[in-house]
């Protein structure tokens, strides 16, 4: 039986499927061959790797202390989101670097407060919707007026209830030489007709477990556009206030890590 040309090629190439490269340790490997990882079917690991988060300091030290490593460990802080992510095994001995894929993440928890107002800054509540809420957080409200001066928490629930829209019209004219110009302005001022109503809260909260209390100042704003009042509030220098706490958050992590590089950023390798 003899054997065509393209078959005996075949033959050839399956007797010899690897081919070794003098280049890093490179290999070719016939493209009909699927490569196996065995390491599956032993009983443990050829080497660590492993994701290990919490929300806890201590915790977090614990496992960079006790985990093997080889070589510096840096520590990389998000700017997005309270997290510090150590990459264990970004040095590894006789290489450039690690596989990078055994880490610690350190997660801050919000607060219960720092939650709810994220969800509710710039959401417009109607009247009764925002007078529940000052009712639900009166014991951690405090109400200011625009000189911030403190008011009675109920005093500023009465006057988000009792809230009328007054909407006052003129007309206004003016003639051009080419053409006649009329508008029509809308005062529109939304008014308490019993009670106070506040320019702004204040609410002492540490926005992440494990900070430092602070205090957030939300803005109110009012609409009556609509005929109705409407609410919004809005976190004052909310830029800063986050800024802010990630400042404090990476001197957190770098007193809690003395001995590691902390660095505000992303890494991915």
């Amino acid at each position: 039986m003899s054997l065509e040309k393209s078959e005996v090629a075949a033959v050839v190439e399956h007797c010899s499927p690897v081919m070794d490269l003098d280049r890093g340790g490179l290999q070719a490997v016939h493209e009909n061959f699927k490569i196996h990882n065995l390491e599956i079917h032993q009983n443990g690991r050829n080497r660590i790797r492993g994701i290990f988060a919490t929300p806890i300091f201590a915790d977090f030290a614990k496992y960079i202390a006790d985990a093997p490593t080889i070589g510096p460990v840096p520590v990389f802080v998000s700017r997005d989101d309270v997290k510090a992510v150590a990459v264990l095994n970004y040095s590894e001995k006789g290489f450039d670097q690690g596989h990078c894929d055994h880490t610690a993440t350190l997660q801050l928890d919000p607060t219960v407060v720092w939650k709810k107002l994220n969800q509710l800054k710039d959401t417009k509540l109607d009247q009764k919707r925002f007078a529940t809420f000052l009712e639900d957080w009166a014991t951690v409200l405090t109400a200011l007026d625009a000189d911030d001066k403190e008011i009675n928490i109920k005093e500023a629930i009465v006057a988000v209830r009792n809230m009328k829209v007054d909407i006052n019209t003129s007309s206004d004219a003016e003639v051009e030489n080419t053409r006649e110009v009329r508008t029509a302005q809308a005062d529109i001022a939304a008014k308490a007709k019993k009670g106070q109503l506040p320019a702004k809260f204040k609410i002492l909260d540490t926005a992440y477990v494990g900070l430092e209390a602070k205090t957030i100042e939300l803005r109110l704003i009012v609409n009556g556009s609509s005929g109705e009042p409407v609410f919004a509030l809005q976190i004052v220098k909310e830029e800063i206030l986050s800024n802010d706490i990630i400042q404090e958050f990476k001197v957190l992590v770098t007193n809690l890590l003395p001995d590691h590089q902390v660095l505000i950023g992303t890494f991915q390798a």
